[in-house]
């Protein structure tokens, strides 16, 4: 299947955006900029998508987005799709622990955390809600920009 890739430069750092042919995101992960990972010419609709997206990130990071419309196409294991699609269900603001989405789910923890690490679409799929054991800098400065103080780039 043929991606697009793009680069955003948000409040966060450097991020890299993929989608589908259809416009759909695959992949949304902070990185540094490498042009052999960047389409010279892409299609109006991955432009549109991708244009989409730069304003969704950047109303969240200011506090005025709670909810992202972008059309996903994440690409995982089944139980990693559950679980993924579990996160999105959390409400803004909110956690969970690694064991509640287990009961909820009926999986095992170590599942749920390993899921959490094969996040492919950073901020869309919110892992940073999910409070695991040695959460970094990134995960806290998310919860504190829903928690109402705002962005700080950690």
């Amino acid at each position: 299947m043929l991606l697009w890739h793009y680069e955003l430069n948000t409040p966060m750092g450097l991020m890299r955006a993929a989608f589908d042919g259809r416009g759909r995101l695959s992949e949304l992960v902070l990185a540094a900029f490498d042009p052999r990972q960047t389409s010279p010419l892409p299609p109006r609709e991955q432009r549109e998508a991708k244009r989409f997206l730069d304003k969704q990130v950047e109303a969240y990071l200011h506090g005025t987005l709670r909810t992202f419309t972008v059309p996903l196409d994440p690409r995982g294991r089944p139980h990693e799709l559950l679980v993924w699609e579990a996160m999105r269900a959390i409400p803004y603001g909110q956690t969970r622990r690694p064991a509640d989405l287990a009961a909820w789910l009926g999986l095992d923890e170590d599942l749920i955390v390993m899921a959490c690490a094969a996040n492919p679409i950073t901020l869309l799929i919110p892992s940073h809600r999910v409070i695991l054991p040695g959460d970094g800098p990134l995960p806290r400065a998310l919860r504190d920009l829903e928690s109402g103080l705002g962005w700080r780039k950690p």
